[in-house]
């Protein structure tokens, strides 16, 4: 399965519909919603072509830049958009083992001062 039909996966599980729907020409919110939660991560994450999308989809290359542009604003206006997304986002990201690089040294950093931290407890028992 490619990544790009992972994301359509995990976009169905997260919004709790089927990927027959999604792939449907339903207009109905909560089905076009999902559509461009998919379309965002394949442009973004993916770095596909708007034009690439489109022919995997079937649509026009217009139709998904207008997706993109309602997604910008759902996510600045929708905070339950927003929350939707970010768990499918989430959830797309541990199943490729996305990483990104700035997360990774957060990460790192919060794990060296547990170390110390840990270190400076073990020293001060074993000098107790």
């Amino acid at each position: 399965m490619d990544r790009f039909e992972q994301i359509k996966k995990t976009a169905c599980s997260v919004t709790n519909i089927s990927l027959e729907e999604l792939e449907s020409k339903s207009r109905k919110r909560y089905v076009v919603d999902a559509r461009r939660m998919v379309f965002s991560i394949a442009k973004d994450y993916l770095e596909m072509k708007i034009s690439h999308i489109a022919d995997r989809v079937n649509m026009n290359h217009a139709s998904i830049i207008h997706h993109l542009k309602q997604h910008n604003d759902l996510m600045i206006s929708d905070i339950y958009y927003k929350d939707r997304f970010d768990k499918l986002l989430e959830l797309y990201k541990l199943n490729i083992s996305y990483v990104n690089k700035d997360e990774l040294i957060e990460t790192i950093k919060e794990l060296k001062e547990e170390n110390l931290r840990l270190e400076s407890e073990l020293i001060q028992k074993n000098n107790d």
